[in-house]
């Protein structure tokens, strides 16, 4: 996590302490998806090659291992605020989560300030170190980059990052383009890193179609109706109903019901990507949307608010799947919470003007991501994210300890919130890495690492 000296002495400590991330993930969005690369670029390294700045090695210990350590955080960055060169706090997930003051500056006495810090917080994971570049200066090169970028068409899909905490302004997502690299090259010797994409990993610009392969466009519009819901229509009857609940104003188009049944595609978007129903296909017994984001690539980052895009499509009988089928906004099965998404026709509407009841057009309630399985202790590799796990107390252990999993016994980390969970509480697991878990109830996420062999009594 990171905590950074406020810019403007208005904000206050209060509204610095809310700045804390995790400095091991600090930074744009990771590349690996299919068109990103990860070779740098441009002569710059690759960002996900950068790694931590840390201090003198000696410094560090086994000991403590640190989750959010949340008053010490809070605690280190009240210290850390009164000196002079502070520019960041983070917690180092590469060295069991220490506190680290990053500080900057020609006066800066580094071995000076962790002689202090040392003795102000005894038997404590804290360290100093000395950045090379400070947030005003990262800051100073991301206003000359990235006017240059946008004017060459190559602002970055996947974000940006002032990576104080690793010595760089990182740059996600750059099209990989010849306007592209001339652009960079003119910042030569900058602390940058960059990650780019093939421009043919990048959906085509271009207006919403009004046909495909099968089927016809008849109405869409941005706003309408409710996000993940789709329906379907066989009659003139249905079709009235199906277009009030897709909020798309008029009187619907005619329809040849002999050849044709109606399809309503309520997706979803967020308000910086809108969307385009690019095609309308089938996979097996799924009849769903191709519903892309124009102009987005790799890494391309959306905001996160869901909001509904109306698509009323009439699609050709010969085309659609051997009934029972079911109709979905994409391939994929419906986001956990929204079954609604999925539409079940427990008829075949291939024949020509064949029906559906409104009773045989329904919703599956058990639509959905399918609950994770149940980790039992002895497990013999890292969970699944998402697993579940029954948490008792053992009286034989000092502190709360989980597992084993992967042939190691969990701790709670050092520095967590006090446990305040109850024997029986059904917790969700998010593995971090080999040495961290994250263990989550409705109210708290709590940070376990590997614990000592006698930490239980045998």
């Amino acid at each position: 996590m990171t905590l950074t000296r406020p810019r403007h002495p208005a904000l206050g400590a209060a509204a610095a302490s809310v700045a804390v991330v995790l400095a091991a993930c600090a930074g744009p969005t990771t590349p690996g998806a299919p068109g990103a690369t990860t070779d740098g670029y441009a002569g710059f390294p690759s960002c996900a090659d950068m790694t931590t700045i840390a201090a003198d090695p000696a410094l560090y210990r086994d000991e403590p291992q640190y989750g959010n350590a949340t008053e010490l955080v809070e605690a280190v960055h009240t210290w850390a605020v009164r000196q002079d060169g502070f520019e960041q706090l983070w917690l180092d997930r590469e060295r069991n989560g220490w506190v680290t003051v990053g500080v900057h500056g020609d006066d800066v006495d580094v071995a000076a300030l962790q002689e202090e810090l040392a003795a102000d917080f005894p038997g404590e994971g804290v360290v100093v170190v000395e950045v090379p570049y400070s947030l005003a200066e990262l800051e100073s090169l991301m206003d000359r980059v990235m006017p240059v970028l946008a004017e060459a068409g190559a602002t970055p899909t996947g974000g940006l990052a002032l990576d104080v905490p690793r010595g760089r302004l990182a740059l996600s997502g750059v099209p990989m383009t010849a306007e592209a690299e001339d652009a960079l090259r003119q910042y030569a010797g900058e602390p940058l890193c960059v990650d780019v994409v093939d421009t043919a990993a990048f959906v085509p610009e271009g207006p919403q179609p009004t046909e495909g392969d099968g089927w016809r466009l008849l109405g869409h519009e941005q706003g309408a109706g409710e996000a993940y819901r789709t329906g379907v229509a066989t009659t003139d009857e249905q079709l009235a109903a199906l277009w009030a609940r897709s909020g798309l104003g008029g009187e619907p188009p005619q329809v040849d019901w002999q050849t044709e049944v109606v399809v309503w595609l309520g997706a979803v978007y967020g308000s910086s990507c809108p969307v385009r129903l690019d095609d309308v296909a089938v996979t097996g017994t799924t009849l769903h949307g191709e519903i892309v984001v124009p102009g987005s690539g790799p890494g391309t980052a959306c905001t996160g608010d869901a909001n509904p895009h109306a698509f009323v499509v009439a699609v050709q009988r010969d085309v659609l799947p051997e009934g029972p089928f079911r109709v979905q906004l994409s391939s994929s099965d419906p986001p956990s919470g929204v079954p609604e998404e999925r539409t079940v026709v427990d008829v075949d509407l291939s024949a020509p003007g064949a029906t559906a009841s409104d009773e045989q057009i329904h919703l599956d309630p058990d639509a959905g991501l399918q609950e994770a399985a149940l980790l039992e202790d002895g497990a013999a590799g890292v969970p699944d994210a998402g697993a579940r796990y029954v948490w008792r107390p053992r009286p034989e252990c000092r502190g709360v300890v989980v597992g084993p999993f992967a042939g190691t016994l969990w701790r709670l980390a050092d520095g967590e919130a006090e446990w305040a969970e109850q024997e029986g509480q059904e917790l969700r697991v998010s593995p971090i890495d080999k040495e961290a878990l994250v263990l989550s109830s409705p109210g708290m996420d709590y940070l376990f690492v590997p614990a000592d062999d006698d930490v239980c009594d045998r």
